[in-house]
């Protein structure tokens, strides 16, 4: 399957709930195992290991310190939860937080829920087991994420390497005020 097919099945999906895609991924999940019942067998293997792929590639530990900041916390199994709902973002946002994963704060999405206080957003399980069920392709322990770990309970550290997400979701440093 090729990329853009992939992520044209995306899109339909998503288009199919309006871009909601409900409480743990559960409408996107529905939608897309509707969509993925209408590819050949081969269709749905090829989207089964292409959303592997993808969720192997955002395991990196730059993309978990988002997460962290988003889910106000994460372990590494919710850690692959925020993978899959990062794919289901599409193609667009999907590229953008690897491009650089403090791009999350122009989300819709985690902008709502930093206003919310909501330490679900962009998670999505129920789209990865969704995927995983119809495809047979297991996505879980995909092994440890890439790149440089750091101290993630560390404010300044995580202020420093995602700005714009730590004032969404730590607020402002001490004595910094709003920048609005």
């Amino acid at each position: 399957m090729e990329l853009d097919e992939f992520w044209d099945v995306i899109d339909a999906a998503r288009a199919d709930v309006a871009g909601e895609i409900g409480q743990d991924g559960e409408a996107l999940a529905k939608a897309l195992t509707d969509r993925l019942g209408r590819l050949s067998p081969a269709g749905r293997t090829a989207f089964g290991q292409t959303f592997a792929q993808l969720s192997a590639q955002a395991l990196r530990w730059d993309v978990y310190a988002a997460a962290y900041l988003i889910g106000g916390g994460c372990d590494l199994d919710g850690f692959e939860d925020f993978r899959f709902g990062l794919i289901a973002t599409g193609k667009d946002w999907y590229a953008k937080a690897l491009a650089d994963p403090d791009a999350l704060a122009g989300n819709p999405v985690v902008a709502e829920a930093a206003d919310w206080d909501d330490d679900s957003a962009i998670f999505a399980e129920l789209v990865g087991d969704a995927v995983a069920e119809v495809c047979a392709v297991d996505l879980r322990k995909q092994g440890d994420p890439a790149g440089e770990r750091f101290d993630v309970d560390d404010d300044l550290i995580m202020r420093a390497r995602l700005p714009r997400l730590a004032a969404l979701f730590l607020g402002w440093p001490a004595n910094e005020g709003c920048r609005c």
